[in-house]
């Protein structure tokens, strides 16, 4: 067996959760070209900034721990060419649910102006 093929197909979630915990460990402060969650609504202010990279972090741990899982199934249930096929076919549907999972969270808690919305409890108040 190849194991390159093998130790690539097996390292995928595993690699992501080690990213997850270093992006968890040493968060974005403020907004970049470079680094964290960026989208034109999470750019809008520092507050949707720092919101969408924690929501995106905390997604994206489950979603390595997902992708470890299902390469670790796969592993033993298909050769390894068609296990990392699969186990890359998986995180990539995983993470684009993240990001639509992030967006509509910002979309929920931040007006299109990057402010964030006043809950239903105080509209009811007023």
């Amino acid at each position: 067996m190849n194991t390159t093929l093998i130790l690539s197909n097996l390292a995928i979630g595993p690699l992501l959760l080690i990213l997850a915990f270093i992006i968890k460990t040493y968060p974005p402060k403020n907004i970049n070209w470079a680094y964290g969650y960026r989208t034109t609504r999470s750019k809008k202010t520092q507050e949707t900034w720092d919101a969408a990279n924690k929501y995106a972090n905390e997604l994206m741990v489950w979603v390595a721990i997902l992708t470890t899982m299902a390469q670790t199934i796969l592993y033993f249930l298909f050769s390894p060419t068609t296990a990392l096929l699969i186990a890359c076919a998986v995180i990539s549907i995983l993470l684009i649910l993240m990001i639509i999972m992030v967006e509509k969270y910002l979309k929920e808690t931040f007006d299109d102006e990057g402010q964030r919305k006043m809950s239903q409890h105080k509209k009811r108040s007023e």
